[in-house]
């Protein structure tokens, strides 16, 4: 168990720790993440972000009284953001630190809006297309609602509209569309869907976390955008990250609601003890306002000219990634109309893919698919301005990835299952085998040091309420 130590220790040798820990980590900002940070290149951006954090970072957002300047720059950058979505002046939203708290948030105040009209019914439904983000799911689980999976059309990975308007029902509290999906940049027909929710008076919420800071100046630069957001009447809410598109640091994010109708519902407030009447506009109540104020200094740094100018280089990048994923004889998956994209192979063996990529550098996310749901395995690449820089150097080491995984035998992931016996385990004889488990696949307390290939193929091949329940139980024990 690690303590508290007795004895101080000074600046240097805290920061000297620090970077220990961190040497395995991979830079955010050396340009070759595909998942999980937006990086510009614009090193300045990066010192403006930083320091208006810091700025602010003592000062919570849970009581403007004290700060009156949160509130301040909480409704300018609300404002900003909407203005990127035909917001009119009716529309509303709150600032929250990340895109499953504005879900959740958005979920919460549907629910209680649902219930407002048309009183409490027994499990209250959600319709979501197959490719909708989990953070939908972990919503509906802390919030008691039922979720309603729509499929997919196989070759754009769209929402099935004709199944969504047949799921609605008297129960249904939303309609969920995504702006894109996360998986393979697919925009779901949200036009369809805002017909659908007007016609049956339902709450449309469109997901557009990844996507609100690329899809509308996609649109400013030519390209073939469908409608998406409050210019569809239908259209009741709008999540959209500040901290992937928008350039800021985490966490940041925006949720846009029609009017303050719709937003009443978020607010919490309880006066019903001896304390301060307590008011929480979002999930979290004390929170620094550091990721708020660099959010506003960000924005007014790029400006819409700035940001025109890193959508167009996002998109000479995408376009010469996707012709050399071709050339290389990869398949795109779906239809990238977003900063995403997806492809997979007949030929190569995408999970042995990612690793050898890792060797060379690059990380590159795989999404292992699963033979339940029906969905192939692929590699999400989350496309950034900088790759525009890098995309010859990428696609050159994919090359030779390919050429070397070609050679490579597959891992004997059948015969792993076989050898476990984990298709017909019960919930205790995994709990109980779980440190046999973590040993055969490589995973320690300390770290996972086998290659993630043969995690990911075996993923595939596991009914995923079994992927589930096993990956519980592994974090929980890292986590210790």
């Amino acid at each position: 168990m690690v303590k508290i130590p007795d004895k101080p220790l000074d600046k240097d040798s805290i920061l000297k720790k620090l970077m220990e820990y961190s040497k395995m980590d991979l830079n955010p900002r050396g340009g070759r993440l595909f998942a999980h940070f937006y990086e510009t290149g614009i090193d300045e951006l990066y010192e403006v972000s930083k320091e208006a954090f810091k700025m602010y970072i003592d000062k919570t957002m849970l009581n403007f009284t004290v700060y009156p300047s949160v509130l301040e720059l909480e409704n300018q950058v609300v404002s900003m953001v909407a203005s990127l979505f035909h917001a009119s002046k009716d529309v509303v939203g709150s600032f929250t630190y990340g895109g499953t708290e504005s879900i959740f948030i958005a979920m919460k105040a549907a629910r209680d809006y649902f219930y407002s009209i048309e009183g409490r019914v027994n499990t209250p439904e959600v319709i979501i297309p197959a490719t909708g983000h989990p953070a939908f799911y972990k919503s509906a689980h802390l919030l008691g609602l039922k979720m309603r999976v729509a499929p997919v059309d196989p070759n754009e990975y769209k929402v099935d509209v004709d199944k969504v308007n047949e799921l609605t029902s008297e129960k249904t509290v939303m309609i969920v569309g995504s702006a894109p999906n996360y998986p393979y940049g697919s925009i779901d027909d949200i036009e369809w869907l805002s017909e659908i929710a007007s016609d049956k008076g339902k709450w449309l919420h469109v997901d557009a976390c990844i996507g609100g800071f690329v899809l509308p100046f996609f649109k400013m630069l030519g390209e073939d955008i469908p409608k998406f957001d409050f210019e569809l009447d239908g259209v009741t809410s709008l999540s959209a990250d500040l901290h992937k598109y928008g350039y800021v640091s985490k966490g940041a994010s925006i949720i846009l609601y029609k009017s303050k109708e719709y937003r009443l519902h978020q607010i919490y407030v309880n006066a019903s003890w001896p304390g301060y009447p307590l008011v929480n506009t979002t999930l979290l109540s004390s929170r620094s306002a550091g990721p708020l104020a660099a959010s506003w200094a960000v924005l007014n740094y790029l400006g819409m000219d700035g940001y025109l100018a890193l959508a167009k280089k996002i998109l000479s990048a995408k376009r010469k990634i996707l012709n050399g994923l071709e050339k290389l004889g990869f398949k795109i998956v779906g239809k990238p109309e977003s900063s995403i994209a997806a492809f997979t192979s007949d030929d190569v063996e995408i999970s042995l893919l990612s690793d050898e990529m890792k060797k060379r550098g690059w990380y590159i996310q795989v999404q292992p698919g699963s033979k339940y749901l029906g969905f192939p395995a692929s590699i999400h690449l989350t496309i950034s301005p900088i790759h525009d820089e890098l995309s010859e150097r990428f696609l050159k080491d994919l090359e030779e990835a390919r050429d070397e995984v070609s050679k490579k035998p597959k891992p004997p992931v059948e015969g792993f299952i076989r050898q476990t016996g984990i298709l017909e385990k019960s919930v205790e004889e995994l709990k109980r085998e779980l440190p046999i488990l973590m040993q055969m696949l490589g995973i320690s307390t300390k770290t996972i040091s086998g290659e993630m290939s043969f995690i990911n193929m075996l993923l595939r091949e596991l009914p995923p309420e079994i992927v589930e329940y096993v990956f519980k139980l592994i974090i929980n024990e890292l986590f210790s």
